[in-house]
């Protein structure tokens, strides 16, 4: 939630009541006590239907290593919008020039696909497939 803080400009706000605690809490907290980071448990034929229903998904992928580059790559290419979680490689890499290589696959993939690449405030990346999917970059 650090880069909304940026963005609004105010600090994060408790926006959620647990009801069973009557207790206040973060959305990025509710949202995870929700269930709704769990990581995606689907087989590889429940993926090819997706693929085969002309359906976009936006999908969020933390970037652990850079070995987790390829499976991004065939997201785009299944026609998905990814959200990438950079902040865990950022954090496990001891040189800029490590994640520098990813971001310089990713906009390989990105250049090979006709797709599109963006940072979302300091810890995210987004990623599209392109040609119909643009992201608006401001000058």
């Amino acid at each position: 939630m650090e880069f909304l803080k940026k963005f609004s400009g105010k600090k994060e706000e408790n926006l959620c009541l647990d009801k069973e605690n009557n207790a206040a809490m973060g959305t990025e907290e509710y949202l995870s006590k929700l269930g709704v980071f769990e990581e995606e448990t689907e087989s590889k034929e429940v993926a090819q239907e997706i693929v085969d229903s002309g359906v976009v998904y936006i999908k969020s992928i933390p970037l652990l290593t850079l070995a987790d580059v390829p499976r991004i790559a065939e997201e785009l290419k299944s026609g998905n919008i990814v959200i990438i979680h950079a902040k865990p490689f950022i954090q496990r890499v001891q040189s800029n020039s490590e994640l520098k290589r990813a971001v310089d696959q990713l906009r390989g993939v990105c250049r090979q696909i006709d797709g599109d690449i963006a940072q979302l405030g300091n810890e995210y990346i987004i990623v599209t497939p392109g040609p119909y999917i643009r992201i608006y970059h401001r000058d």
